[in-house]
């Protein structure tokens, strides 16, 4: 490597960062997952840190009244914790009537000596007056003393917010609307409905509005304390809606279910496509759906004899032929014109009903007039994840969330919290997705510049830009044997086409990936098992970069 070069990637990367990643390349090592201690150490404020912040305090200074709920014995370290906070101004709430702000406690914990001070950093760079509330993350210290678990918390989810307090014990809250919400919250499950009060005043509301009043911190700044960290235990998950709101209604409530079409594009795989026909006819509960298979140059004899015997079986098959060159997109668009059903599910042909009422889960939250798409839980033929909703810019461009995961190994700590509820994520995959058809066309459909990969995503960013929800449904399971049909990318023209699909993808998207998907916090890793720490030594450019570089080069 030359001098030049060199230099230019210690610019880059950093020193440190350099070296780590160099003696890497040079051993030809994995980087290893990094463990939270390590994490922790690495992230952690010094007193030097702390001394500059109390030197450098906010240009507006904010009164903030501070009120805990917590077991005696647990109250001197808190107090302690308290009077450790580089930003001093602050008094307890019965002494603070005129207090702007309130910390609010609900449970054993310390705080982080710049946990007041952040917040009143975000509230004067941010506009302030029109945050609500601000949650942070979190950790839990065992009993040794240790700290681990932790939280690292997706920024505003209502729909998570709906079924289970992801948003930990220790919140800011503007006075007047803690007033508004009822006062101060005695108990759990008080202290999470108050939180549901507070932020989901206007359920239908576009998410983007939403994340104006709710803000989250993406920095462990309290550390919790008690039997269990948060999101932890199965009994700690409050799934019943307690803010005394009537979920919104989906349209099979009304005894009529309304008309699905399902779109699966099929060349050849007879056997397959029988397997998911039949999962659909078989399994699935929901019953007013039209099938439509779109044909695409399918050459083998069985597959035009199993066409023959699924349109003579049941009148609500139907073959449609798409006689173009292979273009998922538009083989999707096709079928979506020809669709007559209120909500489209596009369904891959080597995907198999599991649940039998996923169909039925996915509407009803399809239904909702905030959401825009909904996905499902995927699952390989050997019980691991293939796909829980699609994380932005993991692993490059986009990646699938706790892929390769067994469910049951999920579904401990805080990641087992999000996983096992339905939450916002920035895109779900084409394999399964729904939506009704008005958004769909609002969205103007795929777009065929992405044939084979992206469009997915591109459509689900597109329809997130018009202020509408992506959820992935975990209740909603299916088997897929993922890229069966397409197979491997393992030509020069294949090659050639992905890396013009990446390019396109990052030119369009490069904003938003550089500012991160907000549903996946930035303390996790974009290149490793998903959600896990993030190793800043070795993460120091996020992914995609290579992409948009190599894009710059080909337009060049």
């Amino acid at each position: 490597m030359k001098l030049k070069q060199i230099a230019s990637y210690v610019r880059e990367h950093g020193l440190r960062s350099s070296a780590v990643l160099t003696v890497d390349r040079l051993l030809k090592r994995q980087a290893p997952e990094i463990p939270y201690e390590i994490w922790l150490s690495r992230n952690r404020p010094s007193s030097h840190d702390y001394t500059k912040m109390e030197k450098t305090p906010p240009a507006r200074s904010i009164l903030i009244g501070v009120t805990a709920a917590m077991p005696q014995r647990d109250r001197t370290a808190f107090v302690q914790s308290l009077e450790m906070q580089v930003y001093h101004h602050f008094r307890a709430l019965k002494n603070c009537e005129d207090a702007q702000y309130v910390l609010i406690v609900n449970g054993p914990c310390t705080l982080r000596p710049d946990l007041l001070w952040e917040c009143v950093s975000l509230l004067n760079q941010e506009r302030g007056d029109r945050i609500d509330l601000i949650y942070f993350d979190s950790d839990w210290i065992g009993e040794d003393g240790k700290k681990g678990d932790p939280a690292f918390r997706p920024d505003f989810d209502p729909d998570l917010l709906e079924q289970v307090n992801y948003m930990g014990n220790v919140v800011l809250v503007r006075y007047s609307v803690m007033k508004e919400a009822g006062g101060v919250p005695d108990g759990d499950v008080e202290y999470d409905a108050f939180l549901r009060r507070v932020c989901l005043r206007e359920k239908a509301a576009p998410l983007v509005n939403e994340c104006m009043r709710v803000r989250h911190i993406p920095k462990i700044l309290y550390h919790a304390a008690g039997e269990y960290p948060e999101g932890g235990s199965a009994d700690s998950l409050q799934s019943s809606n307690e803010s005394g709101e009537a979920s919104l209604p989906d349209d099979s409530l009304s005894g009529q279910e309304p008309l699905i079409s399902v779109l699966i594009p099929n060349k050849d795989h007879s056997e397959d496509l029988r397997q998911c026909v039949e999962s659909l006819l078989h399994v699935n509960t929901w019953q007013n759906l039209e099938i439509l298979i779109l044909e695409n140059h399918s050459t083998e004899k069985a597959t035009f004899d199993l066409y023959r015997q699924l349109e003579e079986a049941d009148s609500r098959i139907r073959i449609l032929t798409w006689d173009a060159p292979f273009n998922y997109s538009a083989v999707n668009n096709f079928g979506a014109e020809q669709a007559r059903g209120k909500y489209l599910l596009l369904l891959n042909n080597d995907t198999r009903i599991l649940a039998p009422d996923s169909v039925k889960q996915m509407e009803a939250l399809a239904s909702r007039p905030q959401t825009g798409a909904v996905g499902a839980l995927l699952l390989y033929p050997d019980g691991h994840v293939q796909h829980a909703g699609i994380i932005l810019g993991h692993g490059g461009v986009a990646g699938h969330a706790w892929q390769g995961e067994l469910p049951r190994a999920v579904n401990a700590g805080y990641p087992g919290l999000v996983f096992s509820h339905t939450h916002n994520v920035c895109a779900v995959t084409g394999a399964c997705m729904m939506l009704r058809k008005e958004v769909w066309d609002a969205a103007g459909g795929m777009d065929p510049v992405f044939g084979v990969t992206f469009n997915d995503v591109d459509l689900c960013m597109r329809i997130r830009r018009g202020g509408l929800r992506i959820l992935i449904c975990p209740e909603a399971c299916l088997e897929h044997d993922e890229s069966l049909s397409r197979g491997a990318e393992d030509s020069p023209e294949k090659v050639e086409r992905f890396h013009a699909e990446i390019s396109a993808f990052v030119k369009r998207w490069g904003k938003e990936l550089e500012e991160g998907d907000p549903f996946y916090n930035p303390c996790l890793t974009l290149t490793g098992r998903s959600w896990t720490c993030k190793d800043d030594l070795r993460e120091t450019v996020k992914p995609y970069l290579k992409y948009a570089a190599m894009f710059q080069e080909m337009r060049d």
